[in-house]
């Protein structure tokens, strides 16, 4: 799809950089970190009712990084349709050929005050054709609404995170059940996608575009973003006692979370109850995992880490136990986001205070 139908002056008005709508986020620059996906692992191509799909075309051992990728446009979180737009605009032409040609399903928003933002940056030449003009600009985020990815600066600073387009990652399909895991790496700014599991030749690949780790109903509605119903075994088929256990599995990650930060505000009040406490939970949420088939989710990574730390302060009988969920931690987020990864290395950390001896 071509962006003729926005007068060439009006184009230029709204890519000014001296306009009143802020500039998109750069892309990554040269960081000596190449841009890939692993096309000798896989193939694009239809499916029945998901759009092109990725598949695996040879044997794909868990733990492989099959994409790297640089970002085809990114933008702030509060970007409106406008500053997208300019964004998309300013792209190559063989880049704007790869963004228009992929998918857009996301539903307009309510929000239609970027409209008479629009109204206000056209002239004369436009005003016979400004329907048209609205439907690119529409047409254009709904692309960036269905394929974006959220990008986090990291997983522990509060800056709000800006959302990516990588157009090849873009092509693997949801699944509740997924064989592969993404996440931004801010360090080399680029999006990995990493083997969960050993596929085999011939599988989809697929990744969930949410926190798997919430009961059904809940799931639903979060996917109702991307326009459509998820047909995995695990919602075509859900069992209500496995329901149960994700949302205890919910309620208990919250409780995890929410203690860890109580007790960074006040470490020196916590006491021994307290981290026996936290323990406990800590130990129920990676059984649930366990029993889940969850092991393999940054959620048990996530776990392991705040067990483990917890377990050295405790100390005790628990010290041999913050050993080993360092271990899981480790080996999970290498797995899932490879060793150039900030929780790779913080796990690494981690694992190395938990075998330093304490003094006596």
């Amino acid at each position: 799809m071509a962006l003729s139908r926005v007068p060439e002056a009006t184009r230029r008005r709204l890519s000014s950089p001296n306009g009143k709508f802020p500039a998109a986020v750069s892309p990554a620059e040269n960081l000596g970190v190449s841009s890939y996906a692993r096309r000798d692992l896989y193939e694009e191509r239809q499916t029945v009712d998901a759009g092109i799909g990725a598949f695996a075309t040879v044997a794909i051992p868990a733990g492989t990084r099959i994409f790297c990728e640089d970002s085809l446009v990114m933008m702030p979180e509060e970007a409106t349709h406008l500053d997208l737009y300019r964004a998309v605009s300013a792209l190559s032409d063989d880049k704007q050929a790869v963004f228009w040609n992929l998918a857009a399903s996301a539903k307009p928003g309510k929000n239609v005050a970027w409209i008479n933002a629009l109204r206000a940056c056209c002239d004369d030449e436009t005003s016979d054709s400004f329907n048209a003009v609205v439907e690119d600009y529409e047409r254009a985020w709904s692309i960036f609404e269905t394929n974006r990815f959220t990008c986090k600066a990291s997983v522990s600073t509060v800056a709000p995170p800006t959302l990516g387009v990588f157009p090849a990652a873009a092509r693997l399909n949801h699944s509740c059940a997924p064989n592969v895991f993404h996440r931004y790496n801010p360090l080399i700014r680029r999006l990995t996608v990493h083997a969960l599991r050993d596929i085999e030749p011939g599988e989809e690949l697929t990744t969930s575009y949410i926190d798997i780790c919430h009961p059904t109903a809940r799931r639903r509605a979060l996917l109702r973003h991307w326009g459509f119903r998820c047909k995995c075994a695990a919602c075509t088929n859900p069992d209500e006692e496995a329901d149960r256990r994700r949302k205890k599995l919910e309620d208990l990650f919250i409780r995890v979370t929410n203690r860890e930060r109580k007790r960074m505000r006040n470490e020196a009040r916590w006491t021994a109850k307290d981290y026996e406490h936290s323990l406990g939970i800590v130990a129920r949420t990676v059984r649930l995992l366990e029993t889940e088939g969850l092991v393999e989710t940054d959620t048990m990574g996530i776990i392991c880490v705040i067990g483990a730390q917890l377990g050295m302060k405790a100390g005790g009988k628990w010290r041999e136990q913050a050993e080993e969920w360092a271990k899981t931690a480790v080996e999970v987020d290498r797995k899932c986001l490879g060793e150039d990864s900030m929780e790779y290395m913080r796990a690494v950390e981690v694992l190395e205070a938990t075998r330093v001896k304490p003094k006596l």
